[in-house]
């Protein structure tokens, strides 16, 4: 997308949903999903609860994550029906109008699952956080291009973006079945490398997540299968990072940040393991997500029809 006010609104509303994102990570980290039980509004209230009982513990500081969340939300829903409105003549062609529809659609689908959150099903969990990222993507991929046509990915970066999906719903699934502290130590998870049997309706979103506590033992697997997911999705961006890198054209510089968002990704995972999973590093291994997102977007815009651009 060209400069101008259009591609600034584009950003505007990446940054909002970025915030959504995040606000979103604190809350279903810190499993505060029951923190506002109706909605637009919090309890019918527009400001903080002070009686105890209504929320859980720090009611103040969930209240107000989830008032941002609900606010970024808004404002983000505003700024996408401006981009279709306003600028649909600068979209220019079919694949960036489709993109800007696709966030707007996106937009409706997370605001429909708002009004059903609180939720023990982590299918809803789930939809929020692929929905979120969705939005994210397609925001940084208006964002990017110059209208001069659709790009077209090598077949190396779809692979890359399927596994890197996988790996961020594996991570969603953990966080709404409250799973985290199923495993002890790293990388081993209890001191086997597949704990089991594994029940794999568990994996099944559409399965209510059953008490935390009684379910540890069972939910080793699902915590498992995203640490071989990211030896998975290691061995398929590590060498799309390196070849990238050394490409040049433009390429050299997602290259390495998509080998730097790697490297963190890795180290953040293995580090909240070690201290405990404290909930800063939660955060930012969420937007770690996002960096790696970001950067094979960017590797797979500067592709066209299989070539790269000059």
């Amino acid at each position: 997308m060209k400069p101008g006010p259009m591609r600034g609104l584009v950003l505007a509303a990446l940054l909002l949903v970025l915030v959504l994102t995040t606000t979103s990570a604190y809350i279903r980290l810190s499993q505060a999903g029951f923190g506002c039980a109706d909605w637009p509004a919090c309890y019918q209230h527009s400001a903080p609860i002070p009686a105890a009982g209504q929320l859980i513990p720090e009611a103040s500081t969930l209240f107000w994550a989830r008032a941002l969340h609900r606010l970024a939300a808004s404002s983000a829903g505003i700024l996408l029906l401006l981009i279709v409105f306003l600028g649909w003549k600068a979209l220019q062609d079919v694949a960036g109008r489709l993109a800007a529809l696709a966030t707007v659609a996106l937009a409706g689908f997370l605001a429909a699952l708002g009004m059903v959150t609180p939720s023990n099903l982590p299918a809803v969990t789930l939809g929020n956080l692929l929905g979120g990222m969705g939005m994210a993507a397609l925001l940084w991929w208006l964002y990017r291009r110059d209208g001069a046509g659709t790009r077209v990915g090598r077949g190396m970066l779809w692979v890359a973006l399927a596994a890197l999906a996988l790996q961020i719903a594996l991570g969603g699934m953990i966080g709404a079945r409250h799973a985290v502290l199923a495993c002890s130590g790293f990388p081993a998870c209890n001191g086997s490398w597949w704990p089991g049997p594994a029940n794999w309706h568990l994996f099944n979103p559409f399965v209510h997540a059953p008490p935390a506590v009684d379910a540890a033992p069972a939910l080793a697997p699902l915590i498992m299968a995203h640490r071989y997911g990211a030896l998975l999705l290691t061995a398929v961006l590590l060498p799309l990072g390196i070849a990238s890198a050394r490409r040049g054209r433009g390429r050299t510089a997602y290259g390495w940040l998509l080998l730097a968002a790697l490297g963190a990704q890795l180290s953040l995972g293995a580090a909240m393991v070690l201290a405990n999973f404290p909930l800063p590093l939660g955060l930012l291994h969420n937007l770690g997500a996002v960096s790696l997102l970001g950067a094979t977007i960017a590797l797979f815009q500067g592709t066209r029809c299989g070539k790269e651009q000059t």
